[in-house]
């Protein structure tokens, strides 16, 4: 099954369990976010990639340059443990990173989670690649890619659990666009995938040619 039939079967699982009040608030959260025009104002394929310094899990630092030492970086942004879309793409990049090392490339996600929320979110889905923490969205800031939540949307969060002012540690309720971005070893970006739909991701297959061209 592709990474977009697993994202749908989840789309329609949420659609079916959740009370009709709340998807529309989803709807209308998102229709917002399209009409702001922001994916079109982010970084895109030629634009020089920021780099920064981010913690794993283990609260080690983790430099991206140095990664990009050693190859091209396929540099994933997610939301959090609490997205189940999240976790279907980030279990389905992991099918990928023998792909991406034999292309010499590195495999990186990166959310404004908490190191520790980043060790449960590894734990929980078996990850082996890096997940790295990007505090109040500083690194997804610099692509283009952040938005704002509403404080309502923020309440329905909390009432289904996912209380992203704990996640994160912060009370910045920002979060990033689904985006991926393919960074040659000279730091440009050659292709960059972003959605403003959390509820759809890149499938993996296609990171791999991005890679290889």
């Amino acid at each position: 099954m592709s990474l977009k039939e697993k994202l749908q079967g989840a789309k329609q699982q949420m659609a079916e369990q959740l009370p009709g009040e709340i998807l529309q608030k989803f709807g209308a959260s998102l229709q917002s976010l399209v009409d702001s025009g922001l994916a079109a104002k982010a970084l895109k394929a030629q634009d020089k990639a920021p780099l920064a310094v981010l913690k794993d899990p283990d609260g080690q630092d983790v430099d991206l340059r140095q990664l990009l030492d050693k190859g091209p970086l396929v540099l994933v942004f997610y939301r959090g443990l609490w997205c189940p879309f999240c976790n279907l793409a980030l279990s389905a990049y992991q099918q990928m990173v023998g792909d991406l090392a034999a292309s010499g490339a590195t495999l990186v996600a990166v959310s404004p989670q908490t190191p520790q929320s980043s060790a449960k979110t590894r734990e929980a889905l078996g990850i082996r690649y890096l997940l790295l923490s990007d505090p109040e969205n500083r690194l997804a800031k610099q692509y283009g890619i952040v938005f704002k939540l509403e404080d309502e949307l923020d309440a329905v969060y909390r009432s289904l659990g996912a209380d992203l002012k704990v996640f994160n540690a912060s009370h910045a309720l920002t979060l990033p666009m689904a985006s991926a971005f393919v960074i040659g070893q000279d730091g440009v970006i050659r292709h960059a995938f972003i959605n403003v739909d959390y509820s759809e991701r890149v499938e993996p297959q296609t990171l791999i040619e991005a890679v290889g061209r």
